[in-house]
């Protein structure tokens, strides 16, 4: 099966390259699955039922999302409800999905979406359980359904952390792939195990910002150390993602390439 996942989607003119792109990519490549974070597509903050729907119009299978779920309190009850929309399954103060199973082409696919706890600040110390146990506590589940392929978004900032997780999870799942940062890593490998991983997927919002926020912005807050409301660049966007291939026989990566459009 081949598989495309793309990353954060920032604002409306993230959303906006989403919907350019999105089946030029399918035909392209001949996608089979898709993923798509989701957690900044609400303005940069979140994601409301209105964006939920347009990247699932789209015909995307799974939406994975992060730590700006908690900057859309009114969607905290809807979370659970949406049947593609995934929250960190470590996140232990709201309820939803932190796995699913999507069946495609007669297979049956476990995407699970986890958090990391290094760097996430305040909400680390109080509402994130272990990354760890959380991933393996997801792939028992998945494998107890007899799942033929399980994906993994690692939604952390600390590469050390990513990295741990990859080879934590190498012989059980199929693909590790991270995301959060915004920024694109070039360290996409196949492991030994026919695991593919990446330690960050990148962004699709826009070009001429800090990770999506106005850059003049986020020159204030450096430079002055004030706090400033966050603005989302309206900016023309830029694509990030990867595809990947893997042997319907063997259940082994063939192939993982990064996308940037």
């Amino acid at each position: 099966m081949r598989f495309l996942i793309i990353g954060d989607i920032v604002g409306s003119s993230g959303l906006k390259k989403l919907k350019v792109e999105y089946q030029k990519l399918v035909e392209e490549y001949k996608i089979d699955f898709s993923i798509v974070n989701g957690e900044n597509s609400a303005n940069g903050k979140g994601l409301r039922m209105q964006e939920y729907n347009e990247i699932i119009d789209l015909g995307v299978d799974a939406i994975t999302m992060g730590n700006h779920i908690y900057y859309r309190k009114e969607m905290a009850e809807q979370y659970s409800k949406l049947p593609r929309l995934l929250i960190p399954s470590n996140i232990t103060n709201l309820i939803g999905n932190g796995s699913i199973i999507v069946e495609k082409q007669g297979k049956k696919i476990g995407v699970i979406n986890i958090i990391g706890r290094v760097g996430m600040g305040e909400i680390a110390e109080s509402h994130i359980s272990s990354p760890f146990q959380a991933a393996k506590n997801e792939v028992e589940k998945l494998t107890e359904n007899l799942v033929d392929y399980i994906f993994v978004d690692f939604h952390a900032e600390a590469t050390a952390e990513k990295i741990a997780m990859g080879y934590y999870l190498e012989n059980s799942v199929n693909c590790v792939f991270g995301t959060h940062t915004h920024v694109q890593t070039s360290d996409e490998t196949i492991l030994d195990s026919g695991m593919a991983y990446i330690t960050d997927v990148g962004m699709t919002g826009p070009k001429g910002s800090v990770l999506g926020l106005k850059k003049e912005l986020a020159l204030k807050r450096f430079l002055t150390g004030e706090y400033v409301k966050y603005e989302c660049s309206q900016n023309e966007a830029m694509l990030s993602g990867i595809f990947v291939e893997i042997d319907d026989t063997t259940k082994r990566a063939i192939k993982i390439e990064r996308i940037n459009r």
